[in-house]
């Protein structure tokens, strides 16, 4: 029994000849038969027990739903199949949460003027 996410990178990979992992953007580059074809395969893969799946098996409309939704995910959110780019979010605020995160344990409060916007530049 494979993995979820396994399931859907070798289908990528199979799908795509010269798809390279963790660079190029998998959703971008598969046709619409291509992403539908992955779905259907992966919903049937799971109702005949080659993929992991913690639910009722039996239920095949339900199993065909989730592996849509599944395989959607994976193609947003697997840095494998994503190409590192970060889903739901513009590239200002990404950047905004990592200043943010780096200046987090500095008091600015506590600097003088001068000093607090200088490390503002360092971010």
């Amino acid at each position: 029994m494979k993995g979820q996410k396994q399931f859907v990178v070798e289908m990528v990979n199979s799908l795509i000849p010269g798809f390279v992992s963790g660079s190029d953007v998998a959703l971008v580059m598969l046709t619409k038969d291509q992403l539908e074809y992955i779905k259907s395969t992966i919903g049937a893969a799971i109702i005949s027990g080659d993929v992991e799946y913690g639910k009722d098996r039996t239920n095949s409309a339900e199993c065909y739903a989730y592996a849509r939704s599944m395989v959607m995910n994976h193609l947003k959110k697997a840095k494998e199949l994503n190409g590192g780019q970060v889903y739901g979010k513009t590239t200002t605020q990404v950047e905004t949460v990592k200043k943010n995160k780096a200046l987090a344990d500095i008091n600015m409060e506590l600097l003088p003027e001068d000093l607090a916007e200088f490390v503002q530049t360092l971010v």
